[in-house]
C-alpha cells in the first residue's frame, strides 16, 4: 500500500493559499467567467491525494479567509469548502486515485454542489447571478483539472508503508 506524504511541512497550507490567490487574480469580465474555484480544486486533490491530512477546520478557515478576501456574506465560501471537502474525502473512498474518468465525475459532481451551494446562498440574500454564465466555472474546472491536479501533485512523495 502506498502512502502520500507532505513533501514538506505546510504544503497543504501552501497550496491552498496559492487557489486563494488565483482565485483573486483580476482578470477582463469576459473571462472572469470562465475562472474555476481553485481552492475547490486543492480541496479535491488533497481529498484524492492525502485524505487523512485534510480536516474540515482547513476548509472551513480556508472559507472564511475566501468570504473576507471577496466581501461575499462571511460564511458563504466556508459552508461550501466543508461540504466540497467532506464529500470528496467521502466519494474518494470508493475510486481509485489514478482513474480520470472517475475524477471528473467527482469533480462535475463536487463542483456542482458547491456552485448550487453559492447560487442558492447568493438568491437568499437577493444577489441575481448572471444566468447561465455562471455554471462556466463547472466546464473550466473540469478542463483545467489535469493541469492543477498534475502541478499539485509535486507537493506531496508517495511511500511505501511496510
Amino acid at each position: 500500500m502506498i502512502e502520500n506524504l507532505p513533501r514538506f511541512p505546510g504544503a497543504i497550507w501552501l497550496t491552498l493559499l496559492m487557489g486563494l490567490g488565483l482565485n483573486n487574480v483580476p482578470l477582463p469580465p469576459e473571462w472572469s467567467y470562465w475562472r474555476p474555484d481553485f481552492v475547490v480544486l486543492s480541496l479535491i486533490h488533497w481529498a484524492l491525494c492525502m485524505r487523512q491530512n485534510l480536516n474540515l477546520f482547513v476548509a472551513f478557515f480556508m472559507g472564511l479567509l475566501a468570504d473576507t478576501i471577496s466581501y461575499s456574506l462571511l460564511g458563504q465560501h466556508a459552508l461550501g469548502y466543508v461540504l466540497v471537502s467532506y464529500l470528496a474525502v467521502r466519494l474518494s473512498l470508493r475510486m481509485s486515485a489514478e482513474a480520470f474518468l472517475q475524477q471528473f465525475a467527482l469533480i462535475f459532481i463536487v463542483v456542482g454542489i458547491f456552485m448550487l451551494i453559492n447560487l442558492w446562498i447568493r438568491g437568499v440574500t437577493g444577489n441575481v447571478g448572471p444566468g447561465l454564465l455562471y455554471w462556466m466555472p463547472l466546464l473550466s474546472s473540469l478542463l483545467v483539472w489535469p493541469i492543477y491536479h498534475g502541478i499539485l501533485g509535486y507537493f506531496y512523495v508517495p511511500r511505501k508503508m511496510v
